[in-house]
């Protein structure tokens, strides 16, 4: 079950950055990387708004976060605890996390 709930997580957060790419007209969804340090989403973006970027970035965590919320509510606790900590782990400022992305476009924005 603990892998099942890892790879739901995993794979909403992923899409939560699709979504995020497509709401905000960032660019174009090019398809799925999976290498060594994890598993992403390939995308071109159209320019290079650093507002933009970081919602993309801040969009895969957040619908964890999110879901965590709705799992609580349901009584589903494992499901609870994979996307709470797997939202909060992603927007931590540390390499190859979310966080660090969204970070780093917003000191450009600003």
């Amino acid at each position: 079950m603990m892998i099942i709930s890892v790879l739901f997580a995993v794979v909403v957060h992923e899409i939560g950055h699709v979504l995020a790419i497509f709401a905000t007209r960032a660019g174009r969804v090019q398809g799925m990387v999976v290498s060594l340090k994890g598993i992403g989403v390939k995308w071109e973006p159209y320019d290079n708004d650093p507002m933009k970027r970081s919602i993309v970035s801040f969009a895969g965590p957040a619908i964890n976060l999110v879901l965590a919320v709705f799992f609580y509510a349901a009584g589903l606790e494992l499901m609870v605890l994979t996307n709470f900590v797997f939202g909060l782990v992603n927007l931590l400022p540390i390499p190859g996390a979310d966080g660090k992305r969204a970070v780093a476009s917003l000191r450009k924005a600003v």
